[in-house]
């Protein structure tokens, strides 16, 4: 199956932002760092991925080009046998395009 997302997003907890901020870097909270990728989901895929994971949080979501991530992204079949973004590598904070709050991500 080809992919033709030209973005993918990241839910970030505000305390992982404002470090990714600061740093300029990402290397994936516990969860990425045990599944050895950082994870992401298609636009399609966050309002289940926040409601499952996510619910209660306060979180933000950086979305990034796909042509940025090329090189480490990899489409691996996860929840409900649907393919995800993985990211093997860290993010850089300059491959950012955007940021959306929970509640306000009109995407």
């Amino acid at each position: 199956m080809k992919i033709n997302d030209a973005y993918v997003y990241r839910i970030f907890l505000i305390k992982e932002f404002d470090i990714f901020k600061k740093t300029k870097k990402f290397d994936g909270n516990e969860l990425d760092r045990v599944s050895g990728y950082i994870h992401m989901s298609r636009k399609t895929q966050l309002k289940e991925t926040l409601n499952k994971y996510f619910k209660e949080d306060d979180v933000l979501i950086g979305e990034f080009k796909v042509d940025c991530l090329f090189i480490s992204l990899r489409w691996e079949v996860s929840r409900n046998k649907d393919l995800f973004p993985h990211l093997y590598s860290k993010l850089k904070y300059s491959w950012l395009n955007k940021v959306y709050d929970k509640l306000n991500y009109d995407l």
